[in-house]
């Protein structure tokens, strides 16, 4: 049977990696240089490859080091989730959970579907992580995250993956209310209008980002891309920015009286909300028990629009 690394010495290697240095992981992790250093050779003796190398600032990865990390990271996220889920079976209250979402869920239903939550689960660690699809990919591959909820696009390939429908919803130009443009009704209209959109390498604001660019023309307007809620709200509210949403936004109380959709004649994209999952790594059952939590709440919240139309 072939030698396999010992759980320490993928922890070490990865503590390595974080930090840069034997020395600065050793610290972390409260081992001496000399324990770590031999961990670290033992480790590449079994394997068989040379996985560091000397840099000018501590140690970097070599070639195979660098193919060898997402495997790492999937091995000790993975172990780190069954053994998590061993003791949120034997303690059905306790647990952690790490989920990412776009802003729509974010801003409308995450707050009280977590607060509503921990009353049931007081004991369970939540951690949420806001952002595009495109963004959260790979740590959804890398099973740092459990599940992601939000707006899904065919340029992501998600066959590895469960991808559960929830809704289609339109989208529109928003802008506050009393925003010069707000009587505009094309996109050449807009053409010296600023713009703040979401972070996305491609998927669907990839694709509105590309269309807004055609219209854009010699426009001397600016396009700010980032996924800070607080930087969104005060540049739209003060800096008249425009934004790209899904009308149903306007449900939401927080900003109902605040903002209004700018009636261009232009369509843009339906956006197409799912919850992806792994296909082969099975939900821990607290993140089960949220994401029935989160897809009912969401529910209810498009019934909300449906009456609102």
């Amino acid at each position: 049977m072939k030698e396999l690394p010992k759980i320490n010495q993928l922890r070490n290697l990865r503590a390595v990696i974080q930090y840069g240095s034997i020395s600065a992981a050793s610290q972390a992790l409260f081992q001496t240089q000399s324990t770590m250093t031999r961990s670290i050779q033992e480790l590449e003796r079994i394997l068989g490859v040379s996985l560091l190398a000397r840099g000018t600032n501590g140690v970097i990865l070599t070639e195979l080091g660098r193919i060898f990390e997402p495997r790492l990271n999937s091995m000790l996220n993975e172990l780190e989730r069954a053994m998590d889920e061993l003791q949120q079976i034997e303690h059905s209250s306790h647990g952690t959970i790490t989920f990412g979402c776009s802003h729509l869920p974010a801003y409308s239903i995450v707050p009280g579907v977590i607060k509503k939550f921990q009353e049931r689960y007081s004991e369970t660690r939540i951690t949420v992580s806001e952002g595009q699809l495109s963004e959260k990919i790979d740590s959804l591959r890398l099973n740092r995250l459990d599940f992601y909820m939000g707006v899904v696009s065919p340029d992501i390939s998600l066959n590895d993956f469960i991808e559960e429908h929830l809704a289609t919803i339109k989208f529109s130009v928003v802008a506050r209310k009393g925003h010069p443009l707000s009587h505009c009704t094309s996109l050449s209209e807009l053409k010296n209008a600023k713009w703040y959109l979401p972070t996305a390498s491609t998927g669907y604001y990839n694709d509105i980002e590309e269309i807004i660019y055609q219209n854009k023309g010699e426009g001397h307007g600016s396009i700010i891309f980032g996924d800070s809620p607080s930087i969104a709200e005060q540049l739209v509210s003060n800096e008249d920015y425009l934004f790209i949403a899904p009308r149903t936004m306007l449900l939401i109380p927080q900003f109902k009286d605040r903002i209004s959709i700018i009636p261009i004649k232009e369509q843009f994209p339906d956006g197409t909300y799912s919850l992806v999952y792994s296909r082969t790594k099975k939900l821990t059952p607290v993140a089960s028990a949220l994401i029935d939590e989160l897809r009912h709440s969401f529910s209810l919240l498009l019934r909300e629009q449906d009456r609102e139309v």
